[in-house]
């Protein structure tokens, strides 16, 4: 965290959940064989004009993709939310465009200048287990 800033990723692993636990992704998604998980992300903090992250199901991000913007406090998406959307619908690909959830602000997030202008497209493929096996 170069900036001081904190991120979504880093406000959520400071939390305390309200209902259930933090988990897995190997148990909160015991159905999954194989996951593709593509963002390019646009905006502020981006080296050229876009940035693009490639994760697998061994190097997943987490519950949040962060935002590259330095004067953002909050800042990414929740790629969980997705996941969760597409397990639920048993759908093996998705491609969506969020804005960051992040505001440009003050370092602790105290003053919100505006909110944070960086967009991420997603895509995501998903391989369910068989469930025969």
């Amino acid at each position: 965290m170069m900036s001081g800033r904190k991120k979504a990723s880093d406000l959520f692993r400071e939390s305390t959940p309200l209902f259930g636990r933090k988990t897995t992704f190997a148990e909160a998604y015991p159905q999954i064989e194989d996951i593709e998980v593509e963002v390019e992300e646009t905006g502020r903090g981006v080296e050229s004009r876009s940035r693009s992250r490639r994760y697998t199901k061994e190097y997943l991000p987490g519950e949040f993709v962060n935002c590259s913007n330095p004067m953002c406090y909050g800042g990414g998406f929740q790629l969980g939310l997705y996941l969760h959307g597409m397990v639920s619908g048993k759908k093996t690909e998705l491609e969506e465009s969020a804005l960051c959830s992040g505001n440009e602000g003050s370092p602790q997030g105290r003053r919100v200048y505006r909110k944070c202008l960086n967009l991420f497209r997603l895509k995501i493929k998903v391989t369910y287990k068989d469930p025969q096996r």
